[in-house]
């Protein structure tokens, strides 16, 4: 699906984008990274390396679709004019051992990985230059136009030895993908022979221990040391818990239709004109052109979320146990950050899909996975400047990328396999990451905040019939630290996190916030695209370097010192923003096709400090909340939110602890979902006979049920 859109339209206008080689190189190579590419070189890109012949590199690697053979193939005249060429390369960890879980399904694999991690950000960096108004087009290990092996070396990122390319660091253990563009940059050297290159590169301590960073030659492959099967991070030291830290009423949990969605609201008009302006063709996500590059393979992974099983199912592949580790395994494996497997409850599903369809839960178990956001652009980043929303469609990407290739492979071994992204869900994440043990609920409200990456991350999640294990929900000390916190809520741009207790929402226990603010914020604000500052500023977000691990011990085991750690966190000025490391350029795209980077003076992005002088009163604040009774039904129609009615409805939430009274005393609050569970939901099917645009600018649709009933 990569080699499909490795080319495509360029805009007509070109981005008012810095002319300087030197600083084009920069922010070229620091997207690549950005997106976990650990090397990137620059090339000059001449006539005698465009062959069709990829050589060793690529040796093995080839696709299998044969409705590829026309992007695969496409007239190497589309290149006409390509100056440079943009080289990615992506190390191999460890081969599994033949007695590791998930080996059958591992072995031989790594350049296929490599080749896969390669290409999915040499596509994202081809379709950012065309959005910039320059040809670009990506190379892959299955289609290429140009020679890999020449290229490497002339960008500096191998030398040949004897029959071998031999990066410094890695040897021949990697694989490349590459972009050949006209957009003109400041191209690398050739290295020398590795004979000649100094016993420090190697071997100082800058690279031994990581200098200022947690990313260094001990943590180049994050499975030398321990098996895939375990991940990156220690999660066998959390505390485990039969049931999670925050209470759910599973038989009163209310399922609610996708269209009630704040997105989807947004996007029907139920918020007001200003944010359904934001959501046509997702411009809130287009107006990033870094964000607008990520999107594009998003929308083409749709077609891969599910698909036919295999006829019959392997024989190896029956034990739960075996299937969990080998999933855990393989997913790791492909680089995800996190992984955890619990059971699909019905409650977890939408009642109703985009569609307006009802959904009936076929699949009992759930594999939930998160990627982290980047830790480096984070720390450079306000929170909710012009690079918030790559972050997360950057970890939506990862997901959609690996959720796919392991829900292909669950389907290739027999079993149904469904993936549920950011663009196509039927399941509400959140609840599935707290049941697999990969978070607790945080006063950030719907987000999951993970004890390695705090709240930094994105989800995804595959439902399938697979049989496996579960893992068990953690504790590490999440509740009582947020009680005594209120950072997020302090540092909120919109004011929707609560700064008071947790209250019963829809059947279960949450620090809700108002997502009406929130996403209109979101989709509206003028300093940057999106908003993730609640993540930036929240004090579990840390990078894992060694002087951080005593006080995450702490804040897990002592819970009396969540205050102090929380001011603490204050007075070492974590979250406010390192201009160090803000590499992006703040560039908007216009519905036009132009791109300008934003003038700092009319539209200055969004760069904000702490607000440590804030003294948040929960009795302060206005928040609304919308439970199931005041949802929307599932059909695409306009339904107006009742802000008032929202207000009344927060003021009417209570506490899990006074929930569980009334429930004693025989007072069951409904939270159901207005037109009641999926087969009891009234749909009529309609027509439009006749629209009349009105001269307030509303339109009127004139209604006929397919039995020839009027309707109002």
């Amino acid at each position: 699906m990569l080699d499909a859109i490795r080319h495509g339209l360029v805009s007509k206008k070109r981005a008012t984008c810095p002319e300087d080689p030197d600083e084009r190189a920069r922010h070229i190579k620091s997207f690549a990274y950005f997106q976990d590419t650990p090397m990137v070189g620059i090339a000059r890109l001449s006539e005698a390396v465009k062959t069709k012949q990829v050589k060793s590199l690529a040796a093995g690697i080839d696709t299998t679709m044969a409705d590829l053979k026309d992007a695969i193939e496409a007239p190497s005249k589309s290149m006409d004019g390509h100056t440079l060429a943009i080289i990615l390369l992506c190390p191999f960890n460890r081969d599994p051992e033949p007695d590791e879980a998930g080996y059958l399904w591992m072995q031989n694999a790594a350049a296929h990985r490599g080749s896969v991690r390669a290409t999915e950000t040499a596509v994202v960096l081809a379709n950012y230059l065309r959005v910039l108004g320059y040809d670009a087009r990506a190379h892959s290990g299955s289609a290429s136009d140009v020679d890999f092996n020449y290229l490497t070396v002339a960008a500096g990122l191998a030398a040949v030895e004897g029959d071998k390319l031999l990066n410094p660091f890695v040897g021949d253990r990697f694989q490349v993908a590459l972009v050949t563009t006209d957009f003109e940059m400041t191209t690398d050297q050739p290295i020398a022979p590795l004979s000649e290159q100094p016993a420090s590169l190697t071997s100082g301590i800058s690279w031994t221990l990581g200098y200022g960073s947690a990313k260094n030659a001990r943590t180049l492959d994050p499975f030398d040391k321990r098996s895939y099967a375990s991940g990156p991070h220690p999660f066998e030291t959390l505390k485990r818990v039969k049931t999670p830290t925050t209470h759910i009423d599973e038989a009163r949990v209310a399922r609610v239709p996708k269209r009630a969605d704040m997105f989807a609201r947004s996007k029907f008009g139920d918020m007001g004109k200003a944010n359904q302006d934001a959501s046509k063709g997702g411009y809130f996500v287009q107006k990033s052109p870094l964000a607008q590059a990520l999107r594009r393979p998003l929308g083409a992974f749709l077609v891969l979320q599910d698909g036919p099983s295999a006829q019959e199912i392997d024989p190896k592949a029956r034990d739960p146990k075996s299937n969990a580790d080998g999933i855990k395994a393989l997913a790791y494996f492909l680089g995800t950050d996190a992984v955890g497997i619990s059971r699909c409850p019905e409650w977890v599903w939408y009642s109703h899909d985009a569609n307006c369809d009802p959904i009936t839960p076929e699949h009992p178990n759930a594999i939930s996975f998160i990627v982290d956001q980047g830790f480096d652009t984070t720390e450079g980043s306000s929170g909710d400047d012009w690079i918030a929303v790559v972050q997360s469609m950057r970890a939506y990407l990862r997901f959609s990328l690996l959720g796919g290739i392991v829900a292909k492979h669950i389907r290739n071994l027999g079993y149904k396999a469904q993936v549920h992204t950011n663009i196509q869900s039927e399941v509400v994440h959140p609840p599935l990451l707290l049941l697999s043990g990969l978070g607790e609920v945080s006063r950030i409200g719907e987000v999951i905040v993970n004890p390695f990456l705090g709240p930094r991350l994105k989800s995804g999640v595959i439902t399938t019939d697979m049989p496996l294990t579960h893992d068990k929900p953690i504790d590490f000390g999440m509740q009582a630290f947020c009680e005594a916190c209120n950072k997020c809520a302090r540092e909120c741009p919109s004011g929707a996190i609560t700064a008071g207790p947790k209250l019963m929402f829809n059947g279960y226990e949450i620090w809700k916030s108002d997502s009406p603010k929130c996403t209109t914020y979101r989709l509206t604000q003028k300093g940057g695209a999106m908003c993730g500052r609640c993540m930036k500023t929240c004090p579990w977000n840390v990078e894992g370097l060694q002087h951080e691990r005593p006080l995450r011990w702490m804040a897990m085991n002592v819970p009396a010192m969540a205050g102090i750690l929380a001011k603490l966190d204050d007075l070492v000025g974590n979250g406010q923003i390192n201009p160090k490391k803000r590499w992006w350029w703040d560039l908007k795209w216009q519905p036009d096709g132009s791109c300008e980077m934003i003038n700092a003076e009319k539209a200055p992005p969004n760069y904000r400090q702490l607000q440590t002088d804030l003294k948040l009163n929960y009795e302060d604040q206005t928040l609304a909340v919308y439970p199931a009774d005041l949802a929307p039904p599932p059909w695409p129609f306009p339904f107006p939110m009742d802000r008032e009615k929202g207000i009344e409805a927060y003021h009417a939430l209570i506490t899990a602890k006074e929930y569980q009274r009334r429930l004693d005393e025989g007072v069951d609050t409904p939270t159901t979902h207005r037109l009641g569970q999926p087969n009891e939901a009234p749909v009529i099917r309609v027509e439009v006979s006749k629209a009349e645009q009105m001269t307030d600018g509303i339109t009127r649709y004139d209604l006929v049920s397919l039995d020839g009933t009027p309707l109002p």
